[in-house]
């Protein structure tokens, strides 16, 4: 059996070398992209959960308050 020439051994080293950089770069990009997701989702439901809990207090608010007679809408 004949052996593969230094030249080539070290080709082919460099080239396993850079697939697999190439894949681990993929893998953090996915990562980084499904952290940024969640992060923007909790973010999102953090503030809807604010805005309803002040929309509750308005609308409690506006139960509890004396009717403005300058009101005109209908009941």
């Amino acid at each position: 059996m004949t052996a593969l020439p230094w030249w080539v051994s070290a080709l082919i080293t460099f080239l396993v070398r850079a697939v697999n950089d190439w894949a681990a770069r993929q893998r953090a990009e996915q990562a980084l992209r499904d952290l940024g997701a969640a992060t923007q989702a909790n973010t999102a439901r953090a503030e809807a959960e604010r805005q309803e809990a002040v929309a509750e207090h308005a609308a409690a608010a506006a139960e509890d308050g004396a009717d403005n007679p300058r009101d005109l809408r209908k009941d």
